[in-house]
């Protein structure tokens, strides 16, 4: 097992699945319940408000939101900035668009690579050049 400070509080923890230790998944499972009580009564709240009604931070709410821990399909006006253009967004760390154009640039530059790679492969002989 690997051995580890805790990224919230800082303590030493045998590190098995995330980098929080027990105790800090303990509290964050309160809060995530928290949250989501809070929003299966309150539909129409925004991100400001769960804030202020849960008492929950921002970083920690966002954080659920990302890991797929909370899933705004029926809370419309929850989003957050997207972290490649500072859009709104409601899953992930990028918003639809930025997603979008980032598959089309990973699908481009892999086209490149394999045509590349084609290239070098046709124009080797596969010998040795020697005098």
């Amino acid at each position: 097992m690997a051995i580890a400070n805790c990224k919230r509080c800082g303590r030493i923890f045998n590190r098995v699945r995330r980098d929080i230790c027990t105790s800090c998944i303990a509290e964050e499972d309160k809060m995530f319940i928290l949250v989501r009580d809070y929003l299966r009564e309150h539909r129409d709240a925004y991100m400001q408000d769960v804030i202020e009604g849960t008492g929950v931070d921002m970083d920690v709410l966002i954080q659920m939101i990302q890991d797929g821990r909370i899933i705004l399909t029926d809370n419309p006006n929850m989003n957050y900035a997207c972290e490649r253009c500072g859009g709104a967004t409601q899953s992930g760390r990028f918003c639809g668009k930025c997603t979008k154009e980032l598959a089309n640039s990973f699908a481009t530059a892999g086209a490149q690579m394999k045509s590349k790679l084609a290239n070098q492969k046709a124009g080797d002989r596969g010998g040795y050049y020697s005098r």
